[in-house]
């Protein structure tokens, strides 16, 4: 057994049937220290002899309740399922009080036996949760109409099982919910819960983890990553207390490095109601909701689990309150003291995902921090969007972001706007006859548009690390080839070629120099296959940006960003208003028109005459007084000169930083930190 049973041994050893493991763990790399958890390996065991379960022995709650009663006073007053779940654990609820509830869960019985993503789930976990929560207070008819109800879903219920997609960690939740709640009265409860761990976790999601999650990334988008994440954790954390299954332990460099990846991953300062805010990185929304909060409860409990490390110490740097009730509920279930806080000098002012191609890097810690994201990794899930070499720069506001919103999955506005590289600060190079978007997410149902973009070079997603793996030159579409960060710069490249259709595209390498802190360098070198396809570099923002000679200056809020086109010489510079190109407007079909939150403005900037090869060269800093900035060029290298600075590139990859009376070669090398 993984760990000691508390009382009535013998009897629980008969109810959990644990998991073996998966073998000999391996050692953990130096940089990933031991966990250290208040509440140790299956010190919940006993709960799957009483009610509740899921949230916690009836007498853990009411501990809770005495010591947070300010907290437990408020949610009191929250009129909600897990709420109520609570207070009738403490003290008790009239059965007026429990009826809607379970009405809400005989509501969700009588849809009958479903498979739709999403919202199969959903409605599992609200079935699971009433029965344990209200257990006492349902008749034993309904709750046998209830688990007669969940159990086919084990056959029926087949999707939400992709590797790489945010739904399955939500479904392992779900799952483990319904185990727990159910067992020693269900039947299929074990079958549940070795459907979570065994089959999707330890067969899909682990392995994804293991080969792709070094520094934390996760193969989702931003948006969707953030709340699927949580839901993992919080499945993990419950199997954990309760039957001793320690799933963070499989990938625990993951797991540590996912605190410093949550650190770097909000834009600097705080936003409404004093959360942080976030980039969408993919399908998402600008837009305040519970979901800001979800990152900050995944890094409460793998801080607590790492507790006394040098990550779960800075972590405790950024603790703040709930921004809303939801979130306070949570908190007072789960947030327990923290480490005394250390600071955040000694993390890196940088952080790489190399396994999914990101790179976050920041001036400093303070909120006034100018803060930039680089994106250049391969595909995984339709939640992606066609962005390989996208940048985004925010200080004080979002400067340079990327554009659409999701208000849809398979419309006009997704399919031709949103996920394509139109909408992202990229590289457009176009082929008039290429066809390169044929049976896009949507499946078909609307005609693709020539964006210039990035190509859908594979059929379909797939379902597993192997699949994908045996199929990965299709899913291939760039690669990190150059990363370094010091206290004064960071350095990172990437190779975007293969994110194109080959019959258009021979090279496209983009290079960042991030001079802190507030200036950074983008040099793009571009070879099409043609000198007649036109190329065209794109910077999107929020508001209408001034123009003037070769410097475009961008303002939203109290943000300021101005940016200097160096090469190519005599280029074509100038601003577009809306979602369209090629003489067709793909804005979302609604009648409100366009959000507050809409980025609705770019810049184009595109060569004099059609070459072949073409070198685009920008200086952009968000400082208040820009440097005097001006084009370098030493035999076959060319750069930029940022007030005493000079960098300049040479090669397809790589060049000299000089600042100080100082140079330092920028090499076609990955110098991971600590928690890379």
């Amino acid at each position: 057994m993984p760990h000691p049973l508390p009382s009535r041994q013998i009897l629980l050893a008969t109810l959990i049937l644990l998991h073996p493991p998966i073998g000999a763990a391996a050692s953990p790399p130096p940089v990933v220290p031991a966990p250290a958890p208040r509440i140790a390996n299956g010190a919940w065991a006993s709960v799957l002899l009483e009610r509740p379960r899921l949230l916690g022995p009836r007498a853990h709650l009411q501990a809770l309740a005495r010591e947070k009663a300010d907290a437990y006073k408020a949610l009191r007053g929250q009129d909600n399922l897990l709420a109520a779940g609570i207070v009738h654990a403490v003290e008790g609820l009239p059965a007026g009080a429990i009826a809607p509830h379970v009405a809400s869960a005989m509501k969700d019985v009588a849809r009958g036996v479903t498979n739709i993503h999403q919202d199969t789930w959903i409605w599992l976990e609200n079935v699971a949760l009433c029965l344990d929560l209200f257990h006492d207070a349902i008749s034993e008819t309904d709750r046998r109409a209830m688990i007669d109800w969940i159990n086919p879903h084990l056959e029926t219920f087949t999707d939400d099982e992709n590797a790489f997609h945010n739904s399955t960690l939500s479904k392992i939740l779900c799952y483990l919910r319904i185990a727990y709640a159910t067992w020693g009265e269900n039947p299929k409860a074990k079958a549940f819960r070795d459907h979570a761990i065994v089959k999707l976790y330890e067969g899909r999601v682990l392995p994804v983890l293991r080969e792709l999650g070094a520094g934390g990334g996760f193969t989702e988008c931003g948006w969707y990553t953030r709340g699927s994440l949580w839901h993992l954790v919080q499945a993990l954390e419950l199997a954990r207390r309760i039957e001793g299954y320690d799933g963070f332990s499989r990938a625990p460099r993951f797991f540590y490095q996912r605190l410093a990846y949550e650190l770097h991953q909000p834009y600097p300062g705080r936003w409404l109601y004093g959360c942080e805010r976030y980039p969408c990185e993919g399908d998402g929304s600008y837009v305040y909701g519970g979901h800001v909060e979800y990152p900050r409860h995944t890094r409460t409990l793998l801080a607590q689990y790492f507790r006394g490390s040098e990550l779960a110490r800075a972590v405790a740097a950024r603790q703040r309150r709930a921004s809303n009730p939801a979130a306070a509920l949570v908190d007072f279930l789960l947030e327990e003291p923290p480490d005394a806080p250390s600071g955040l000098d000694a993390v890196p002012l940088a952080h790489l995902a190399s396994g999914i191609g990101r790179m976050y890097a920041r001036s400093d810690w303070t909120d006034d921090a100018t803060w930039i994201r680089f994106e250049c990794g391969d595909f995984w899930n339709n939640h992606q969007h066609y962005e390989v070499g996208n940048f985004e720069i925010f200080r004080r506001d979002l400067l340079a972001a990327e554009s659409g919103e999701y208000i849809d999955y398979g419309g006009s506005h997704a399919i031709n706007w949103l996920i394509r590289t139109v909408a992202h600060n990229c590289i457009l190079v176009h082929q008039p006859d290429e066809s390169s978007w044929k049976q896009m997410r949507d499946g078909g149902r609307t005609p693709p548009a020539n964006d210039g973009g990035q190509a859908k070079r594979f059929d379909w997603v797939a379902p597993t690390l192997e699949a994908w793996k045996a199929k990965r030159d299709s899913y291939e579409r760039g690669d990190i080839v150059a990363y370094v960060n010091d206290p004064a710069f960071c350095y990172v490249a990437g190779d975007c070629t293969m994110a194109y259709a080959r019959s258009k595209l021979s090279l496209w390498i983009r290079q960042i120099v991030f001079l802190r802190p507030s200036t950074i360098v983008i040099f793009d070198r571009v070879v099409a296959t043609k000198p007649e396809y036109a190329k065209t570099w794109l910077l999107h923002m929020r508001n209408e940006p001034a123009v003037e000679g070769t410097t475009t200056s961008i303002r939203n809020g109290k943000g300021v960003l101005t940016a200097v086109t160096l090469l190519p010489e005599q280029a074509a510079i100038r601003k577009v208003e809306g979602y369209g190109y090629g003489g067709q407007s793909y804005a979302p079909e609604r009648k409100t028109g366009l959000s507050e939150e809409a980025i609705r403005w770019r810049i184009e900037v595109q060569p004099p005459a059609l070459r072949a090869e073409d070198l685009f060269l920008h200086v952009l800093s968000t400082a208040d007084a820009p440097p005097t900035i001006t084009l370098s060029r030493k035999g076959s290298a060319v750069g930029a000169s940022v007030g005493e600075a000079e960098i300049l590139f040479a090669g397809q990859v790589g060049g000299t930083l000089t600042a100080g009376g100082k140079t330092v070669p920028l090499k076609s090398e990955i110098r991971t930190g600590p928690y890379e």
